[in-house]
């Protein structure tokens, strides 16, 4: 049988099916057992919604190969040039439904998936796409992968790049009626503009990349999209890498948009936040009671599916059970591509070598007073009272790198000029808004004592405490911490003056270690490097040390030039020191080996995407060695907790993650999830399996 027949076939058989039918008595004895309410039946209707769609079948080598010679030119299939299986798989499964939801590893070509899909949709007659990419990759997709990606796939559509352009440019676009794939940055997307760009361009496909930016559904970029796609129904392909941090209802909206009725989570809105609770919240049944009680009643039948057609996965009857059912469901589903295991030649090694006699080194002293300061007296550097544990964090991250950021009152004359005001009125706002911080400061003291002796789950942090009080007064929280959020509210008041943020570095005992590699382990391969910072004075500071003792450095913040500049391959021979938040995300930096991670992040999917700019598809070495600093206690507890997270995107989305099966020289620590959220870290609460998984992977 030709393949061609057989992809047909295939389209046939993969399409969404009606959930099995049932005799009356079977009928009879479900409703029994599941229908105690209406809910109760609508859940149980969704259920079999859910576990009726077929399993989406892998292209097999034989077809994968043929697939790719329907598909690729001929130069470049004659060469041996071949597409990754999860590119052909994710336009694939777009050709064959119409939609795309990927969670696909970082550096497994995105960016070329994206255009053959325009590609398809073109074929069959769609002419408006819009294409949506993060802002700093603009640069690198039209100077540099369109023009490689025509040399390997056909792409017959015209291209129009809005980025870049003014308000004016693009409403003259959109309204211009021209046909083809309209490439958009995120970054437009919330501007006034927005809506009449969509609506002026209609786009009948709209093709997310890293759509992890979209998962934020309070945001203008997010609601503006979501409002277009309500009201014109375009297809939708959502890509990304890390296309959750927290949990389901990241990317529910997402994923409901792209399947439709292939949708693996239950389309009503209240059904998917209670699926939520099961999924993201609790750590096993015993923690939770809506978990206990609809783990055996309506989610009971998805767990006995997976049993039925995963039988080697061992599939419990319990909450951790549900969840590892719910991941098999979403990789197996209809319009669903997720990686699967890593084919990179590369290995990742994560190597850790703390700051030797980091306790000599000059500042230190000064630092770990600071530090202690955080820890043990809730105090700031500037002596401001710390209300919880989470803004602890953000202090010691400061401090854990050497330096923090000062923050102290504009002089009055300063002030007057910034504001066009004279000095005496400079001076009287000085004044009240001085005395609006120390009230401030007061009721951050009472709200400290309030939370470690009076809180409870949904009156726990700083935020949750502030609504209560703003909604229903002293009534919960009592007359004497209501009192003090109270004095502090009536003093502010409109154009209240902030305090200027000022830079301070303390102690250079990390910038030190990170000099030392440089010089003594980059320098004598003659190649260049990547020194990732998170804070601005991070970067700043490590390029001008570098380039004291002789290295070839390049500080790379945000911005256009910046993007050319880190994305030439030309510059390979530099020590490129490079912000995580610009240049983490989307770039392809293969031609770099050698990278130091002067400060690492917290976020789980911020480091994702952050060793993906090198370990990825195309990086020649044999063996990818990050360096990291890790010498306090700060961390490694800051490290747990962004691995913790790793490991619940990891089970949750069979989307498999870097650091889960990177290896490490030495083991990291791991933290219980409860202590790191105590010490403000908030990650995510895994459950007992997870936590077992974590101790026997990387516990001693």
């Amino acid at each position: 049988m030709a393949l061609l027949e057989r992809f047909q076939q295939r389209k046939q058989l993969l399409s969404p099916t009606a959930p099995p039918s049932t005799s009356g008595q079977q009928r009879f004895e479900q409703k029994k057992r599941f229908v105690a309410t209406e809910g109760q039946h609508f859940q149980y209707a969704e259920i079999r919604r859910i576990i009726g769609m077929p399993l989406a079948m892998p292209l097999e080598a034989e077809e994968a190969e043929e697939y790719n010679h329907m598909n690729v030119l001929a130069p470049a299939y004659n060469e041996g040039f071949r597409l990754f299986p999860v590119q052909a798989e994710g336009v694939f499964a777009y050709e064959s439904y119409g939609g795309l939801f990927g969670p696909i590893p970082v550096g497994e070509g995105k960016t070329l998936t994206s255009l053959m899909i325009a590609n398809k949709a073109w074929q069959k007659g769609l002419r408006k796409i819009l294409l949506l990419v993060p802002p700093q990759v603009l640069r690198q997709l039209v100077e540099r992968d369109i023009r490689w990606a025509r040399t390997k796939v056909p792409i017959t559509y015209p291209i129009l790049v809005l980025g870049g352009k003014s308000l004016a440019q693009r409403r003259a676009y959109a309204r211009s009626g021209k046909k083809g794939l309209y490439v958009l940055p995120y970054s437009c997307m919330c501007t006034k503009d927005t809506v009449e760009v969509l609506e002026g361009i209609q786009p009948e496909l709209i093709i997310a990349d890293e759509a992890h930016k979209l998962s934020a559904r309070n945001t203008a970029t997010t609601k503006r999209l979501l409002h277009y796609i309500e009201r014109y129904k375009p297809e939708g392909v959502c890509l990304s890498g890390t296309i959750t941090s927290k949990g389901i209802l990241d990317y529910y909206h997402l994923i409901k948009w792209c399947l439709g009725s292939n949708n693996p989570l239950p389309n009503s809105t209240s059904l998917a936040n209670e699926w939520a609770v099961v999924l993201d919240a609790c750590a096993s049944s015993g923690d939770c009671e809506y978990v206990s009680s609809t783990c055996t009643g309506p989610l009971q039948p998805l767990v006995q599916w997976a049993n039925k057609h995963y039988p080697h996965e061992q599939i419990s009857q319990d909450i951790a059970g549900f969840r590892k059912a719910y991941r098999l469901r979403l990789t197996s589903t209809p319009g669903v591509v997720a990686s699967k295991e890593s084919k990179l030649g590369t290995s990742l090694i994560l190597a850790n070598v703390p700051v030797p006699d980091y306790k000599a080194v000059e500042g230190w002293n000064d630092l770990e007073n600071l530090i202690d300061n955080v820890e043990e007296r809730w105090l700031t550097p500037n002596d401001d009272e710390i209300d919880h544990a989470i803004h602890k964090w953000k202090w010691l991250f400061e401090l854990s790198a050497g330096f923090y950021n000062s923050l102290t009152w504009p002089e009055p004359e300063i002030l007057a000029e910034r504001r066009s005001i004279s000095e005496i009125e400079a001076s009287d706002l000085l004044e009240k808004a001085k005395v609006h911080h120390e009230a401030g400061q007061s009721y951050a003291k009472a709200l400290r004592s309030w939370l470690a002796e009076k809180s409870k789950p949904g009156l726990d942090t700083p935020m949750l405490v502030g609504m209560e009080m703003a909604r229903n007064g002293a009534a919960t929280v009592g007359h004497a911490l209501y009192g003090e959020w109270k004095a502090w509210k009536d003093l502010d008041f409109p154009g209240r003056p902030e305090r200027d943020s000022t830079s301070v570095r303390v102690c250079p005992y990390k910038i030190n270690e990170m000099l030392r590699w440089s010089h003594e382990e980059v320098m004598p391969t003659g190649k260049g490097a990547i020194v990732w910072y998170y804070h601005q004075e991070m970067g700043v500071w490590a390029t001008e040390e570098l380039r004291e003792i002789g290295m070839d450095a390049v500080h790379c913040p945000a911005g256009d030039a910046f993007n050319s500049l880190i994305i030439d391959p030309a510059n390979a021979d530099k020590i490129i020191v490079a912000s995580i938040s610009a240049h983490g995300t989307g770039k392809n930096l293969q031609h770099f080996e050698h990278q130091y991670v002067l400060q690492w992040p917290r976020p789980a999917h911020v480091t994702e995407q952050m060793l993906g700019r090198t370990h990825r598809n195309g990086q020649k070495a044999d063996e990818l060695v990050v360096r990291t600093n890790w010498t306090l206690e700060f961390d490694e507890l800051n490290f747990a907790a962004c691995l913790n997270d790793s490991l619940y995107i990891h089970q949750t989305t069979g989307n498999r993650q870097k650091l889960i099966y990177a290896t490490y020289d030495p083991l990291p620590k791991v933290f219980p999830s409860m202590v790191l959220q105590e010490r403000g870290f908030q990650n995510r609460k895994l459950d007992r399996g997870q936590e077992k998984y974590l101790q026997e992977k990387f516990g001693d």
